[in-house]
């Protein structure tokens, strides 16, 4: 595998979900622990279905991954040992000192039977638990969903602000499209609660612009993107649909917004259809000027590892040695988590 950093030098990684960043052996014990029946035969089985590498069927089979993992975190002690999980695991793996994790609560509290501070908290303690242990520097991203009810969500961006003095650091919004409907998804009336977590110090960063890339009729993917870029977010997740629209860069480079890309994920969903494709997207952005981070979306669920993707894309010559590197400083510089006090 070609090396594009040294095996000591400190990683960034900026999209990762807590659902697809915990290893399958603490799951499997974790849904033990809580009393989960898992409808797999033996620990191999259930390791292979929650793979995204093992013959998914697209977003809709990654979705279906998600709500299994979601539901064996449903729990305090299940969102605890899967962030520190999650974030002292990177670093022992990739060396990863900027560790974002985002995840949904109101995902994780059984419809309401837990209480979402509570879940929220246990979060918190994984972050110090793992940063007391690490010298890394890590925080959390509360994520909404295309499909909850706007009091959902409204919750949602509720709780980022009462724990953004304790490790919160940002909200999202992510999930499939409310009652199986397609795009465009109306993210413009999500104005009110980006503008209520930017009042209150958070950053923002939505999920937009994964699919229709190879949509015969792209347009309403298009439209989704220019609803978000118009929105002012910090960043967006996946947004591999700008590099097919020259508008859609422009747009981009006028709001200074960061594309987080997650190259196996698009590849292994079929975002996009195969590495080669994933290459000229990275590399169409690169030349343009788009500011980009390399992540791995979950790399226990994807399969992969942030240094793999790395040199994959180098290797396919959509970033050069430099323009690598430079992606990963980036990543640290344009993270939402707060520099540590002196």
């Amino acid at each position: 595998m070609i090396r594009v950093f040294a095996d000591d030098e400190p990683l960034a990684e900026l999209h990762a979900h807590l659902g697809g960043g915990v290893d399958a052996a603490t799951m499997w014990e974790l849904a033990h622990e809580q009393g989960i029946k898992l409808p797999y035969r033996d620990y191999w089985h259930f390791a292979s279905a929650t793979n995204v590498g093992r013959g998914t069927d697209g977003l809709d089979g990654l979705d279906r991954i998600y709500h299994l993992t979601e539901l064996i975190q449903s729990s305090p002690e299940g969102v605890f040992r899967a962030v520190h999980g999650m974030i002292s695991g990177g670093y022992r793996s990739q060396r990863i000192t900027t560790h974002e994790v985002r995840f949904n609560p109101a995902k994780r509290n059984r419809g309401g039977e837990r209480d979402l501070d509570a879940i929220v908290m246990a979060a918190v303690h994984g972050i110090d638990r793992a940063s007391l242990e690490y010298p890394v520097r890590a925080g959390l991203i509360l994520m909404m969903d295309r499909g909850f009810h706007p009091d959902l969500n409204t919750a949602i961006v509720e709780r980022a602000i009462r724990f953004r003095d304790r490790g919160v650091v940002a909200i999202d919004i992510g999930g499939p499209r409310p009652g199986g409907s397609g795009p465009p998804y109306p993210y413009r009336d999500l104005a009110p609660l980006v503008a209520r977590a930017r009042d209150a110090g958070l950053g923002v960063t939505l999920h937009a612009g994964e699919e229709g890339v190879n949509a015969p009729d792209p347009g309403a993917f298009v439209e989704e993107m220019r609803q978000v870029l118009a929105l002012g977010v910090d960043r967006i997740g996946h947004g591999i649909i700008t590099a097919m629209e020259p508008a859609l860069i422009e747009q981009a480079l006028r709001a200074g917004v960061v594309l987080e890309i997650c190259p196996t994920s698009n590849i292994r969903t079929g975002a996009v259809r195969d590495e080669e494709q994933m290459a000229e997207i990275v590399f169409g952005l690169e030349a343009a000027g788009v500011p980009i981070v390399i992540a791995t979306d979950g790399p226990e669920m994807i399969g992969t590892r942030l240094r793999q993707e790395y040199a994959m894309l180098v290797r396919r010559g959509a970033l050069s040695h430099e323009a690598a590197r430079a992606a990963n400083a980036r990543g640290h510089a344009v993270s939402f988590i707060r520099p540590a006090a002196a």
